[in-house]
């Protein structure tokens, strides 16, 4: 399902104080269709996150924290396996396959804000600072496409913006692995995307 376009789920807000910052959907359940069902929660803007650095503990998967309807996860992943293997194709959201080297990553290398995929040494980058746009491996570089900060909340950004990493909503489509699903990922408004589809972690190797 494509990023663009999407309409979110209504999201309840409370009244209050008009000072502070703006409310925006949280996961409270996910429904077993895949669907998302969210409640109010925060997103903090009052100042920007720092561009990744690089970690200790070598390569790590790029992991959707919730889990939505992959009690495996979600990580970003090159499409294909194998033979079939695209690397020009845009990056997905997939199951995620502990130390696969098409799922790893090195975070802050080899610049700061980069993430890196050692097994092929191309960077993930941005196809434009703009909503709906789609992510691809490039060599990397010192481009703005290719910098990226984490923030407190498990937000992804491309830096210096209000556009972060998030999955496309509704249930995943399967793939050829055994149990494997798919979406498509892409930039959104953080504003307006749903938290549990744009908060991440960087656990390692293996999911957590």
């Amino acid at each position: 399902m494509s990023l663009a376009g999407c309409t979110e789920d209504a999201a309840s807000t409370s009244s209050g104080p008009a000072a502070g910052p703006s409310p925006i959907p949280v996961v409270s359940a996910v429904d077993p269709s895949g669907q998302d069902r969210v409640e109010s929660d925060q997103l903090t803007t009052s100042s920007p996150a720092p561009l990744l650095g690089s970690r200790g503990g070598g390569a790590t998967l790029v992991q959707l924290i919730d889990p939505l309807d992959e009690p495996e996860f979600y990580c970003v992943d090159v499409p294909g396996f194998g033979a079939s293997l695209d690397l020009a194709a845009a990056l997905s959201a997939h199951t995620c396959k502990p130390g696969a080297d098409d799922e790893l990553f090195r975070s802050g290398t080899p610049l700061p804000g980069n993430l890196q995929m050692p097994a092929y040494q191309l960077c993930m980058s941005a196809a434009a600072a703009e909503d709906a746009a789609n992510l691809f491996l490039e060599d990397c570089s010192d481009s703005p496409l290719q910098r990226f900060a984490l923030d407190a909340e498990g937000s992804l950004r491309l830096a210096d913006s209000m556009l972060c990493l998030a999955i496309a909503p509704g249930a995943g489509e399967a793939t050829g692995g055994p149990s494997h699903v798919r979406r498509d990922l892409g930039l959104q408004d953080c504003e307006t995307v749903p938290a549990q589809r744009r908060r991440w972690q960087l656990p390692g190797p293996s999911p957590s």
